[in-house]
């Protein structure tokens, strides 16, 4: 009866090994799926008569999908540092952006352009997006119309009739799941 017992523990540690085999594979897939690939998000802003329009975002890439954004900012001597988050269906992603930005006004036209950048630096998220990371740079280019009196005369110290900006960030990205 010894043979059979041998037999048993054999196949046992067999199907052991197999198991161990498939575990260590699909841990290994797993982590090939956390390869940081293109990544591209455009956010897009409006501000009418002082009113802000929810930022939407749209995203290609590990990080996909249309969603919204909201941010803390901090300004410094070298320019301001956007605390963004990602809101989308399935989870949210946490960066930072500092950013050098700023209006060119054409008090002629009663009007304004902007032009800006920086690097950005994907430090988390939640969700489908648990364990984020990924890095890249950024362009940002406004647009402003600006008030103008009952005689057409632009008022530069009054809110804007409409602003709009979109930002583009492109890098890389990999997501933890």
């Amino acid at each position: 009866m010894t043979p059979v017992r041998i037999h048993r523990a054999a196949a046992a540690v067999a199907v052991t090994l197999a198991a161990a085999s498939l575990l260590i594979a699909a841990t290994a897939s797993g982590a090939a799926s956390a390869r940081a690939l293109p990544q591209r998000i455009t956010l897009f802003s409006a501000n009418v008569r002082g009113k802000d329009a929810p930022m939407v975002v749209q995203a290609a890439g590990p990080i996909s999908g249309l969603g919204t954004e909201t941010q803390t900012e901090k300004n410094t001597a070298k320019g301001q540092i956007n605390y963004a988050t990602l809101h989308f269906a399935n989870g949210t992603v946490q960066l930072i952006a500092p950013e050098q930005f700023a209006w060119k006004p054409d008090l002629r036209s009663c009007s304004a352009t902007a032009a800006g950048g920086g690097t950005f630096t994907i430090t988390g998220g939640t969700g489908a997006y648990r364990g984020a990371t990924g890095k890249g740079t950024f362009t940002s280019n406004g647009v402003m119309i600006g008030a103008r009196d009952s005689h057409g005369k632009c008022l530069t110290k009054a809110q804007p009739s409409i602003n709009y900006v979109t930002v583009t960030l492109i890098g890389t990205a990999a997501t933890g799941s």
